[in-house]
């Protein structure tokens, strides 16, 4: 292995002839600026890194309106205490070193100087530090809205900017879990927005929640957890509550939470969150009977899994004792509860026609029930939430995108194909803002400069979203009873071999793949129809309803009929909206609102595959760079004007 040795840094190479050497000033010469750097490329940012992680610790780089953003892995005494917010607060942008409260400082003067709303986009792969940044974001955020409204330090802050912070452990608790790549990944997508009176405090917010992953919770990957929030129910119910909730010791005796040989990561402390969580949700105002019903869903949620059933004459129930502890918690008929796990119960022309369950359905079924209750529960805690800090809007907003990174595990689903397609969407605004704009603006004014190549992914968009585009097939197919994912599968072959960006794999029978921005992702064919679908058996549906606990009964209340909602009628059909046609037009209107307010991008970088403080791999850095427009942007920047500013700021400063 070859050495590469620059002033005040050492960066290992695995081949320096695919990389040009660049000279470097030291860290505590510099601005943090790569785009106001000389002779750039792309040793010059790993330089940086390596010497930015082992002698300072200073994970933040600026390129352009662009801060990059290293994840330590690791604890930096007095990166974000409140002196350093206090600093970042009374400064310009570029007046100190790049910081996470510098853009959001700025971000929060841009509400005054442009009289038009914020938003800040934070993406990354998976473990590269997303979710923490837009707590660190909302926390500097708070302290400006109080000082706006002159709230003295010592004093507690206002309700609205309590509830905001403390909504993040709940979100995390309910909404994140340990996956290979990351021990806190946010397994669903937010967009938080914040709106600010003209004095410049906030008035209120709006949590908005995408796709959550359902189907965690149920099955796991090998090594992966299921969400934090059973975990640290275990570890922190007293007896009373083990006795009320009918739970045991330890995570290891619900087949949910035990299947993926996981149970306990060091890293983790579960009894810690349960007690985050207990005092978050007494600060946003949750009841006693709400969190004891929220806690009694959960139990039952993993005692589902503990259900087992042996074939005789169709499924049978083995674990009876289960059933009725199911049916206490949710308030159920557990002779009912036990039919519909076991058979299928149909109107036709009038008449009730059941029918047996193989053990392979009623296992579906049984966990149906559990993904049904929990993604539920979620929504119906967003809800509350976004109750508590639902205020004014009366001036403008700060919108922070906290969204799942780029994903590419061994076996890709229905999840990740979603996932991967709002990172295509989120890379295209990028490119917009970035590369389009940019040249945009220097041909607006006269400015002679050399136009720089750069990767478009509207070809990729196009084989997902067009017309005919996957999104079309997999939609079709969906609606179509005797569609199949094989048959599904044939069909994305067939429109889309010849595309460039669509990869037909010659070994396998039941995978297809895409050239994603970020790499080449192979995605499992097998249960996307029935995910698409996302279809609730109407008898299930019904016996959930007939709930004795208005909780939850509150909670299907409004879940419609998969019957009602597909019957002919007059020669229409009124059909289900599938999950991915939802998500498609939920990100369209995520994109509206962001098109309409001024963007700063933050990228989280992840330093190693593994998770290690203090170890930094060129390889895996430089590919995230190349991936996200990174390396353009310096050079876009460069060979234009990397500082701008107004007549009126220049005069003013």
């Amino acid at each position: 292995m070859d050495s590469f040795f620059v002033e005040g840094a050492r960066v290992w190479l695995w081949d320096k002839e695919q990389l040009l050497p660049a000279t470097v000033s030291s860290c505590s010469h510099d601005d943090g600026s790569l785009v106001l750097t000389t002779n750039y490329d792309e040793v010059m940012y790993l330089q940086r890194a390596e010497l930015s992680r082992d002698k300072k610790d200073c994970i933040y780089t600026n390129i352009g309106s662009i801060l990059a953003a290293v994840n330590p892995y690791k604890q930096i005494p007095g990166l974000y205490d409140p002196e350093a917010v206090g600093l970042y607060s009374r400064h310009h942008l570029g007046e100190l070193p790049p910081h996470i409260f510098a853009v959001a400082n700025e971000c929060y003067r841009c509400l005054w100087k442009r009289h038009d709303s914020q938003c800040v986009l934070i993406s990354g792969e998976s473990g590269a530090g997303k979710t923490e940044s837009t707590k660190l974001l909302l926390q500097f955020l708070s302290v400006m809205s109080q000082k706006s409204a002159g709230t003295a330090p010592s004093e507690r802050s206002t309700r609205v900017e309590q509830a905001i912070v403390q909504s993040s452990p709940i979100m995390e608790a309910f909404g994140n879990a340990k996956t290979v790549y990351n021990n806190n990944s946010s397994r669903f997508g937010k967009f938080i927005q914040l709106h600010f009176s003209q004095s410049g405090n906030i008035q209120g917010g709006c949590i908005i929640d995408y796709l959550l992953e359902k189907n965690r919770v149920v099955r796991q990957n090998p090594g992966e957890r299921n969400y934090h929030i059973f975990y640290a129910l275990l570890a922190g119910a007293d007896k009373d509550h083990r006795e009320l909730y009918f739970l045991s010791e330890g995570p290891e005796s619900y087949l949910y939470l035990s299947q993926s040989g996981c149970v306990k990561d060091r890293s983790l402390d579960d009894l810690q969150l349960y007690d985050s969580v207990m005092e978050a949700l007494k600060v946003m105002e949750f009841s006693e009977e709400e969190i004891r019903d929220v806690f009694k869903l959960l139990s039952a949620v993993l005692l589902i899994g503990n259900i087992e059933f042996m074939t005789a004459g169709g499924a049978q129930i083995t674990s009876k004792g289960v059933v009725s502890n199911v049916s206490d918690l949710l308030g159920l008929d557990s002779f009912q509860l036990s039919e519909v796990l076991t058979q299928r119960s149909m109107i036709l022309r009038g008449e009730e026609i059941c029918s047996p369950l193989t053990v392979e359905q009623a296992v579906d079924s049984r966990d149906s029930v559990a993904m049904a209750l929990y993604s539920q529960s979620f929504s119906w805690i967003i809800t509350r939430i976004n109750q508590k800090v639902r205020g004014k809007d009366n001036f403008k907003s700060i919108g922070i995108l906290d969204i799942f990174g780029f994903e590419n595990f061994e076996v890709n689903r229905f999840e990740q194909f979603n996932i991967n397609y709002a990172n295509e969407k989120l890379q295209e605004y990028f490119n917009k803002h970035i590369f389009s704009l940019e040249q945009l603006e220097y041909n607006r004014e006269g400015i002679q400069w050399e136009a720089i190549d750069w990767k478009e992914n509207a070809e990729c968009l196009d084989l997902i979203e067009k017309k005919l585009g996957m999104l079309a097939l997999i939609n079709e197919e969906s609606r179509f009873p005797k569609g199949t994912d094989y048959t599904l599968l044939e069909k994305l072959h067939s429109r889309h071999a010849t595309n460039h960006y669509y990869m037909k794999p010659r070994v396998t029978d039941h995978q297809f793949g895409i050239k994603h921005y970020a790499g080449e992702v192979l995605y499992d064919i097998r249960g996307i129809l029935q995910k698409n679908r996302d279809t609730f058996r109407d008898d299930i549906l019904n016996m959930l309803k007939d709930s004795r606990l208005d909780f939850i009964y509150d909670l299907f209340e409004r879940v419609g009929s998969r019957n009602g909602e597909e019957t002919l009628k007059m020669g229409t059909a009124r059909r289900k909206p599938t999950v991915s046609s939802q998500f498609r037009d939920s990100l369209h209107s995520l994109m509206n609102t962001l098109s309409a307010s001024n963007p700063f991008f933050v990228r989280c970088i992840k330093p190693n595959m593994d998770k290690n403080a203090n170890m930094f791999d060129p390889e895996v850095v430089l590919n995230q760079l190349r991936y996200s427009g990174m390396l353009e942007t310096v050079k876009i920047r460069r060979a234009g004007f990397p500082v701008r500013r107004t007549f009126t700021d220049f005069y003013s400063r």
